[in-house]
């Protein structure tokens, strides 16, 4: 009895949560989440030991690029507009710092997507179909970024 109660008050808890999150709010979070992402993968991939992983980073800032522009317009057809947001990026003392934080980064952004498709699902079909989408994209970028920071050397001084 006691596990159901519990299983009970999550699932209301969770429901009331995200009952305050309209279409526009979810679009709005992922799409400040994906523009800082983006960002720090660029500064990244400025400061990347080797060419291939700044072509490798640069190209993943130019696909979530092409997210971000998509969800910027689902903002604008609801009628919104997207606030500033902070665009400061962490960085760590050395190139495998900045891709264990991008690997992070990348998950959490993943995560959020896909917990914000079943969120939109019975609202707005259409906008969780966006989201699944981007979430198909996020999968790849995490798997290249996994691949990356398997390759990179945790006590290498690579600045």
């Amino acid at each position: 009895m006691a596990l159901t109660e519990t299983i009970t008050g999550w699932f209301d808890r969770n429901r009331a949560r995200r009952g305050d999150r309209t279409t526009r709010t979810v679009l709005a979070e992922n799409y400040r989440e994906l523009a800082r992402l983006a960002n720090q993968l660029k500064l990244h991939a400025d400061k990347a030991p080797y060419p291939f992983v700044g072509e490798r980073l640069g190209q993943m800032a130019a696909e979530k690029e092409t997210s971000i522009t998509l969800l910027l317009e689902g903002i604008e057809r609801l009628g919104g507009r997207v606030a500033k947001f902070d665009t400061s990026i962490p960085s760590g003392r050395n190139h495998w710092e900045r891709m264990h934080q991008d690997m992070e980064d990348q998950k959490r952004v993943e995560a959020r997507l896909t917990d914000d498709v079943s969120h939109l699902a019975l609202d707005a079909p259409d906008y969780s179909q966006l989201l699944r989408q981007l979430v198909e994209v996020e999968r790849r970028h995490k798997a290249t970024l996994l691949d990356l920071l398997a390759r990179a050397d945790p006590q290498a001084e690579q600045t």
